[in-house]
This record gives structure tokens, C-alpha cells and sequence, in this order.
């Protein structure tokens, strides 16, 4: 991924420096070379001319224009007259959008537009949603002669999930709120007979006292939007190694099954991209449709109160109001992930370790570092030898334009320190060079069930320290997928004990030949590919023959040679020019025929939607494959894709329908 976009003011601003200097730019930019670290290229590119005289070109200034309570109040109206018409969910969405746009101080309207939004998400028969909407704005102050409505919804939410005790508290709640309800006497008098009606009978109903019990001894789960926290997890049969032909690297401790987990990771830093930043929560990536909005901005918002506080108490206060400048420079979401890294731990933490972070530590002492601490990822590959003078003069601004903001947040405090500013942006120059390489793409899988068309789409960036350990292959063995922002990693085919375990950074073998992959792979993590597929120049599958049938030697000597046998081949005895040994091809005949009724039967479970089932097949088929069997072959691929597409649909998923 780029430094910066195609469009925004920071390549304005780097085009006109380079235009307003009269000497020799590259000239004068290849001094940078000179630079021993990150600090110093700072302090280079600080006093470079024309730098510092350009810096109102950054416009770096905190700015809240989406809070506005006039805007607030039309949109409002415009969700009051689609909730008159019925038209739910347009009520909901213009609701959302009110709530979004209400300055901090709006309390009492906060409260009212979410009371709003309930009746519609009730309508809409999504009652928890409804729940939660309600709580909210009870907790903001609804007022009180109206409150009796919202614990009357209440009830009739919870009836409908059975929930019998909670219904009979909340009529209570109801007929006691009536106190205070401005409301005719029929009008009040039909409200308390027909809670009351509703209590006698679930008193009276046999169930209530067996929940009651039920209640009693189980502690009352909160009802939340928030995706379920996650443990992290690396099987046991993954082994970290290094060396200095392959660097750091996975590998298989023991053999391991097609199919396993093998890997649950939470991100070092992950930052959701602009265009999902009104759909998705800024924190978890959860697609949510009733947000919390942050109190001060309406640039971003969140899944539930949690994602909000977990966010406001580590990045966000520093990016609040900032994000449309970062946006409008053009700093791709690499540059936000490196400004986040940095703004989500206090200062001092960086302080402290400052004297540290250049020193390189074992493979096995950094894997034993808490999920948190920088240095678990400050030393992955940056490539700092190999980078042109041009290439760090460019990400050396970056930084500084990202510590400037950061200045503007008032990170640094009320004053700050010119060695602090120094540090953290030598650090921020860092993270520019390590995110290059070691990123991965968080992604959702989008679907229309209508036609059947699905597709993966990239929604954020995110930042996994131990996954960025794994080697590249164009035939990986395994597949990623992504509960909110935390990945997991499956396997796809077996993994021999002490083989590699490689994932992909982006080109298949099947879908791209081997000059286009490796120049994409050159171009963009600047090392030559020598996987199986490149070094044999496996074709893509739209040229696999079906002529040709690849076996594993079965042979008493175990040679694992492969055995290429013409489809029209009559005789089942084949010697092997590897080992000299004959492997009898009946059983690897006998596969291809019963995999075909298999694959039928898990893809018949696949378009039903049954995907836990139809993955079983697929890893079965795999397995059986697999054991007589040798890829690249057609058959081989498009089980190995099915597999992937099960994998997919237990992640993020978006029905467009």
C-alpha cells in the first residue's frame, strides 16, 4: 500500500517543496543517506530548506463540523414523517443521522432521538435493538411525564423474548412512571388495567417462576451490539523459527490436519478506512446499525458503550476532530495505523523505552513480550538498508506531519519537548517502514443471496504480530478470515512436521501467472518469490490439463515423488522414475470417482447455507485428495476454494440483500 493517496494535501505540499527549491532536490534529499536512524532523519528533514516555511500547508487544526444542532433537528423531522408513513427503517436512518449530528451538550435530545429510534427498531421487530436504544436513553434523562412509553416498550420487548420476570418489572415500572404522565384519565386508566392484566397473568403462568429461579442463579447477561471478546490463540503444533536465509518464519512442530485452527490473533493496531467510518464501529470493525456516536465529533462511531470507551480511553482523545484532517491529506490508512500505534499508549510509555527499541531481541524473547508492548512489533521487517533516499525523505515528512497533529491533540501536553517530539516521531518513521510490509487487509464478506454472488471486501487495516511472521507462498496453506478485527488463521491443506506453514500477501498461483505475481510481489514487498509454484511455474487453473493425473508414490521407500499419468493410461501398475518402485494408481482412480459424489453433496450444502456441514465435506474431500493425490490440479483448487469460501461466511458477513 502507498505512502498517501492519489489525491489530498500532503502530495500537494511534498510537489510544491520539491518545485520551490532551485538546487538540485534529489540532490540535496540523498544527504539522507547520511542519516544513522530514524531520529536523525528526522532532525535532517526539520531543518531541510523550505520545509518549516511551507508548514501552513499541512492545515493541521481540530475541527467538529458534523455537530451541528440545527442539522440536527431537520433530520429529525424528516425521520418523525418516514416513522408517520411507516417507512421503518428510512425513520431509523434519519434518526441515526439526528443523533450523530447533536452537539455534546444536546442531552435531553440525545435521549429523545433514541427513545425515536427505538419505537422504529420495534416496529422493525428487533427487539434487543430496541432494548438497547431504550436503556440508552433512559440512562440520558427521557423525561419523565413521557418515560412510562419507554418501560411499556420494555415489557412488550421482553414478552416477546419470553422473558417473563423482566416483562412483569418493567409494567411495574410502567404503572409507577404513570404518576408523572401528563395524560387524560381514560387514557391512564386503560394503561394501568392493561399492565396489570399482563402481571396477573404472567404471575400466574407456571414458566415465570421457573426463569425467576433461573435468574437467580445465573448473573444477568448485558445486552450489547459489541462483538463477544475473543481468547488468542497459537497451536501447538506452530513453531516460530529464524534464520538468515528465510528470517523469521512458522513452521509445523508436528504434523497438522487440514482444517485446524491454528492461529487466533488480536491486532497490534487496526484503523477502519474513511468509507466505512459511518457503517462500521471505529473499533471492532462490527457493521452496526443503532451506533453510539462519540460525544464531540460525528467522524466515527461505535457498536456499543464498550467499543466507545475502549477507544476514548486509549486513541481516540487524540484523534477526535483530527481524523478530516488526516483524511483530507491524503495519508493513506498505513500512515493512520502508525500515527494510532503511537496514540494509543501514553507518551512515558515510549519514554521508557526509548534506549531499548534498537536493540534486536531472540525470536523466543519476543514472542514472550505482553500482546501490547511495542517492541513485539517494532523489530519486523522495514527493509531501512534497502530504501532509497527518495523513499525515506517522503516518509520522513509523513512523520513529521503526524507528529504535528499529534501536537495538536495535545498528546505532548500543554508544552511540549523538542527531544519528545523528536523520539515519538522517530518512532512514527518506524512504524511508516514495518507497516509497509507486515500489514494485513481486515475484510468482509459481502453476499447477495438473490443471485449468489458473493465477494470479499476490504474494509480496514490491522497490524498482527505473529501472523506478520509467516512467510509468503502463492500456495498458502492456510486461509484468513475476521471476527470483527481479530483474524483467524485455518489450515487448507496437511502441513508435514517441519515444512513451512506460509500464508499469502496477495497473488495466487491460479488466479495469476508467475511473472505477474512475482513482479507484484517485488513491487510491493521487494523480495523475489522462490515458493513451489514460481520456482516450478505451476500454471494458473484456467491452463491446468485434464489430461493428465498427478499421483504421490506410494512406493515402499517413501521417495513422495510425483507421478504424472496420462488420463488415457491403461495400466495400473506405474513405476516410479524417482525411486524405481510401481505404485498402483487403482486406489488414486478410485478417489477421483467417490470425490465427485462428495463434492456434489457439500455443494448442495453450501448454497443451502449450511456451512459448517458443507466445510466438514470439504476438508474430508481435502483429506482423501490430498493422501494419493498431487496440486496443482483442477479438482484440488476448487475444493480448496470451497473451503476458504466456508471459512469466509464464519467472519465478518454482510447480507446485501
Amino acid at each position: 500500500m502507498s505512502l498517501v493517496e492519489k489525491t489530498g494535501f500532503f502530495p500537494d505540499y511534498y510537489l510544491n517543496l520539491k518545485s520551490s527549491q532551485v538546487y538540485a532536490f534529489d540532490v540535496e534529499i540523498a544527504k539522507i543517506a547520511a542519516c544513522r536512524n530514524d531520529c536523525e532523519r528526522l532532525a535532517f528533514v526539520e531543518t531541510f530548506p523550505g520545509v518549516k516555511e511551507r508548514d501552513g500547508d499541512l492545515h493541521v487544526k481540530r475541527e467538529y463540523l458534523g455537530k451541528n444542532a440545527e442539522t440536527a433537528a431537520q433530520l429529525k423531522e424528516k425521520g418523525n414523517q418516514a416513522f408517520k408513513a411507516k417507512n421503518w427503517f428510512e425513520a431509523m436512518l434519519f434518526y441515526t443521522r439526528s443523533y450523530m449530528a447533536l452537539p455534546e451538550e444536546k442531552v435531553n435530545e440525545r435521549a429523545i432521538i433514541l427513545a425515536n429510534r427505538s419505537a422504529t427498531l420495534y416496529h422493525m421487530e428487533k427487539y434487543d435493538e430496541t432494548l438497547i436504544d431504550v436503556k440508552r436513553s433512559i440512562d440520558l434523562g427521557y423525561p419523565k411525564d413521557l418515560i412510562y412509553k419507554l418501560y411499556e416498550r420494555q415489557a412488550r420487548c421482553h414478552m416477546v423474548k419470553k422473558d417473563y420476570p423482566n416483562t412483569i418489572a418493567c409494567f411495574k415500572k410502567c404503572i409507577t412512571a404513570l404518576d408523572d404522565a401528563v395524560l387524560p384519565t381514560d387514557r391512564r386508566s386503560k394503561l394501568i388495567l392493561d399492565a396489570r392484566t399482563m402481571i396477573k397473568l404472567l404471575e400466574q403462568d407456571p414458566h415465570t417462576a421457573k426463569q425467576v429461579e433461573r435468574q437467580k442463579k445465573l448473573a444477568a447477561a448485558k445486552l450489547t451490539m459489541a462483538i463477544p471478546d475473543e481468547k488468542e490463540f497459537l497451536n501447538d503444533a506452530v513453531r516460530i523459527d529464524q534464520n538468515t536465509s528465510e528470517g523469521r518464519f512458522a513452521r509445523a512442530a508436528s504434523d497438522i490436519a487440514v482444517g485446524e485452527e491454528i492461529l487466533v490473533e488480536k491486532p497490534f493496531v487496526a484503523v477502519l478506512l474513511e468509507k466505512f467510518s459511518k457503517t462500521h464501529c471505529d473499533n471492532c470493525f462490527i457493521r452496526t446499525a443503532i451506533p453510539v456516536a462519540c460525544p464531540k465529533c460525528a467522524d466515527v462511531l461505535y457498536c456499543s458503550e464498550e467499543c466507545l470507551e475502549k477507544a476514548s480511553n486509549a486513541y481516540h482523545k487524540y484523534e477526535c476532530g483530527l481524523l478530516p484532517t488526516i483524511w483530507r491529506s491524503g495519508a493513506s490508512i498505513n500512515c493512520h495505523m502508525a500515527l494510532r500505534i503511537v496514540a494509543s499508549k501514553p507518551l512515558d510509555d515510549f519514554l521508557k523505552i526509548k534506549e531499548y527499541i534498537d536493540v534486536e531481541l531472540p525470536i523466543d524473547e519476543i514472542l514472550k513480550l505482553p500482546k501490547d508492548n511495542y517492541r513485539r512489533v517494532a523489530h519486523l521487517e522495514r527493509h531501512e538498508k534497502t530504501r532509497a533516499p527518495s523513499n525515506f525523505f517522503q516518509h520522513t515528512l509523513m512523520a513529521r506531519f503526524l507528529v504535528k497533529c499529534l501536537v495538536e491533540a495535545e498528546y505532548f501536553g500543554a508544552t511540549p519537548k523538542d527531544e519528545d517530539l523528536l523520539t515519538i516521531g522517530g518512532i512514527i518513521l518506524r512504524n511508516l517502514q514495518l507497516i509497509q510490509f507486515n500489514t494485513h487487509e481486515v475484510a468482509e464478506l459481502h453476499a447477495k443471496k438473490a443471485d449468489g454472488n458473493e465477494k470479499t471486501v476490504f474494509i480496514g487495516g490491522g497490524l498482527y504480530p505473529t501472523l506478520a511472521l509467516f512467510n509468503h507462498s502463492c500456495d498458502p496453506g492456510v486461509v484468513r478470515y475476521y471476527r470483527g478485527t481479530t483474524i483467524h488463521v485455518n489450515t487448507i491443506r496437511p502441513i508435514e512436521a517441519g515444512l513451512q506453514i506460509a500464508e499469502n500477501y496477495g497473488p495466487i498461483y491460479t488466479q495469476e501467472e508467475r511473472e505477474k505475481r512475482q513482479a507484484q510481489l517485488k513491487e510491493l514487498y521487494w523480495f523475489d518469490c522462490t515458493c513451489d509454484p514460481c520456482l516450478e511455474n505451476w500454471p494458473t487453473f484456467d491452463k491446468m490439463p485434464t489430461d493428465i493425473i498427478r499421483f504421490r508414490c506410494d512406493g515402499p521407500k517413501q521417495c513422495k515423488a510425483i507421478i504424472e499419468v496420462p488420463a488415457t493410461c491403461n495400466d495400473f501398475m506405474i513405476k516410479c522414475v524417482t525411486c524405481g518402485e510401481c505404485t498402483n494408481i487403482l486406489k488414486g482412480l478410485k478417489v477421483m470417482q467417490d470425490t465427485e459424489l462428495m463434492t456434489r453433496t457439500a455443494k448442495r450444502l453450501y448454497d443451502a447455507g449450511d456451512y459448517s456441514i458443507a466445510l466438514n465435506k470439504f476438508i474430508d474431500l481435502l483429506k482423501i485428495m490430498y493422501e494419493v493425490l498431487a496440486p496443482p490440479f483442477p479438482d484440488f483448487c476448487q475444493c480448496q476454494q470451497h473451503t476458504k469460501d466456508c471459512f469466509l461466511h464464519f467472519g465478518n458477513f454482510y447480507n446485501l440483500n
